[in-house]
C-alpha cells in the first residue's frame, strides 16, 4: 500500500462517498473529517448519544444517519459491536493510497477557499 494523496479535492472526496462498495462506516468518518476540525482520534471514541445528525452538513448527516440506524448507544463508528480501530481507519483509507489526515486537510483548505471567496 502506497499513499500517494495527503491532500484531496471535493470532487475527489464526493467520488469516495457516493462509493457504497466502501462500508458506511469509513465512508462517514471521511465525511466528518472533512467537514470538521476535529482530529480521526477524536472521532473515533465518539459514542452515538454524543452526536446529533443534525448537527453536521447533509452529506455528513446523511452517511452518519445510515450509520446509526436504530442504535441508540455504543460507539459511533461501529463495526458490527466494536469500535473502529485507528488502524482500520488507516487502511481503508490507504487502500484508496490516500492518508487519512487528507480528509481533514483537504475540507480545511476548501473552507478557508471558501472563505476567502475562491471556489
Amino acid at each position: 500500500m502506497t499513499i500517494t494523496v495527503e491532500n484531496i479535492t471535493l470532487t475527489q472526496l464526493e467520488e469516495l462517498l457516493a462509493d457504497e462498495s466502501t462500508p458506511v462506516v469509513h465512508r462517514a468518518l471521511w465525511a466528518l473529517l472533512w467537514e470538521s476540525e476535529v482530529r480521526v482520534h477524536d472521532l473515533l471514541t465518539l459514542d452515538v448519544t454524543e452526536v446529533g445528525v443534525g448537527e453536521f452538513g447533509e452529506r455528513a448527516g446523511a452517511l452518519l444517519a445510515e450509520l446509526i440506524g436504530e442504535r441508540t448507544a455504543g460507539p459511533l463508528f461501529a463495526v458490527g459491536e466494536r469500535a473502529l480501530t485507528w488502524e482500520q481507519a488507516v487502511r481503508a483509507a490507504g487502500e484508496r493510497e490516500i492518508a487519512i489526515h487528507a480528509f481533514r486537510t483537504g475540507g480545511k483548505a476548501h473552507r478557508r477557499a471558501l472563505g476567502s471567496g475562491e471556489e
